[in-house]
Order: C-alpha cells, then structure tokens, then sequence
C-alpha cells in the first residue's frame, strides 16, 4: 500500500472546480467543431436533464443550506452559495423578495465562443424551475457575449 498524502482541501476544491468547468466548456468546444454551436447547446441540455442531473444537484444544495422558500431573497440566497461553491465572484446590486440584480465579473464557466454565450440559459431556465417557476430572468450583458461582465434581472411577478 502507498503512503498516504497529505493534500490541502483548497487544493481538492480547487482541481475538482477547474476540471469540472473545464469539462463542460470543453465539452460544448468538442461538439461545435464537429458538428455547431446548435447542436453542442442542445446536447447540453440533456446532459443536464438527464436523470434530473441539474435539478437534484439544485435541491441538495437548497437541502444542505437549509434554504426555504421560493421568493426571490431565498433564491438568491442559493445562488450566494452557488457563487461561493464556484468561484464565481459576483456583486448583488439590487435585491428584494421580487426584484433582484446582480453583476458578475469572474466565471469559470465563461466560453470563448459567442455563438455558445446562451448556454447559460439552459442552466438558467432548469435552475429557476426548480427553485420557483414564476421567475423572469433576463441577462442584459455577457461576459460569453462580449461584454466586461454580466449583468442579471431577476424578478418574480406577483
């Protein structure tokens, strides 16, 4: 038996968040240049429903944190998570129980392929229906579309 390691955590997290967000750009890389972006957003998107994938991972998070609730302060509660879990640095900019505007300026899930920039909203689209179907959402700017960072609007009508 080999000698055991003595490996940092920050080490662990950090190899499994870069490998992880790696694989999934890489993934949509390998697929538009065999067949085009179309094709790698829609394969994206089964892999992320396949089995429920997205959606159990949504509410594990929500179940270990104890997030309860559906408006708009607990949604994004779980995205302070998601945020912190991913290395996503992010400022709230507005926030309230049915409006909510948030600026990210460094995302390890960023393409550098416009024509991928709209994968987000796969995720986005599963993330909100798990977490309350009611959610409008909008990204006004994109760091995968060219801008310097992005920007999301985020409300719930009442």
């Amino acid at each position: 038996m080999s000698k055991k390691i003595g490996i940092p955590c920050e080490f662990k997290y950090e190899l499994a968040m870069k490998g992880w967000s790696s694989m999934i750009v890489g993934f949509m890389y390998v697929i538009r240049d065999e067949f085009d972006a179309t094709t790698a957003l829609k394969l994206l998107e089964k892999l992320y429903k396949r089995d429920d994938r997205l959606k159990n991972l949504i509410n594990f998070i929500k179940d270990v944190f104890k997030i309860e609730g559906n408006d708009l302060e607990a949604i994004m509660d779980w995205w302070d998570v998601w945020y912190e879990l991913t290395g996503i640095e992010a400022t709230i900019l507005e926030r309230s129980r049915t409006y909510s505007r948030t600026k990210i300026t460094k995302c390890p899930f960023k393409t550098g392929y416009k024509d991928l920039s709209d994968y987000i909203f796969i995720w986005l689209n599963i993330v909100y229906n798990t977490l309350n179907p009611k959610v409008i959402f909008e990204r006004p700017k994109g760091m995968c579309a060219g801008d310097p960072y992005c920007e999301y609007v985020v409300r719930i009508e009442e």
